[in-house]
């Protein structure tokens, strides 16, 4: 099955290292967005290459979140891998923030393989449109925990 490929895209008021601490504070995610039933760390490690989180999603289902890329204030990068309630069999994400004028452009990359053959194939516009508004309300959520915190 051919993967699927979102971006999503916005700037924010925030200054880059406001937006950063907020996607920085990895697994706590579902502190600072409503999209998300919950969020915990796996292990010791919570940032860097290697940090895992679990993250509860609405209305069900649940993924585990790995670490692969880490530039501190630039960009995070993850591979997912979902439990049997995600319509996917793997995702990975690529987080990139640049400052723009006072505030921030963030960039939101997310590649996936949704589950079920031509079925899937069928569903995939269905579930894109579900992730790119779920995506778009991350990215505002950040933005309000960032001006916050900023």
């Amino acid at each position: 099955m051919a993967e699927r490929h979102l971006t999503v895209r916005r700037r924010v008021a925030a200054s880059c290292s406001s937006v950063w601490d907020v996607f920085a504070d990895f697994p706590n995610l579902a502190d600072h967005w409503e999209g998300l039933r919950g969020s915990r760390p796996l292990g010791d490690q919570v940032n860097g290459v290697g940090a895992r989180r679990e993250v509860d999603l609405v209305p069900v289902g649940s993924l585990v979140e790995t670490v692969t890329a880490w530039d501190e204030g630039c960009t995070i990068a993850t591979t997912n891998q979902p439990s049997a309630l995600v319509p996917f069999k793997q995702a990975k994400s690529r987080l990139t923030l640049e400052p723009d004028g006072e505030g921030t452009a963030i960039t939101f990359d997310y590649r996936y393989e949704p589950r079920g053959g031509p079925v899937g194939r069928l569903t995939g516009p269905v579930i894109d449109r579900m992730l790119e508004t779920n995506f778009e309300s991350m990215l505002a959520s950040v933005e309000e925990a960032a001006l916050e915190a900023g």
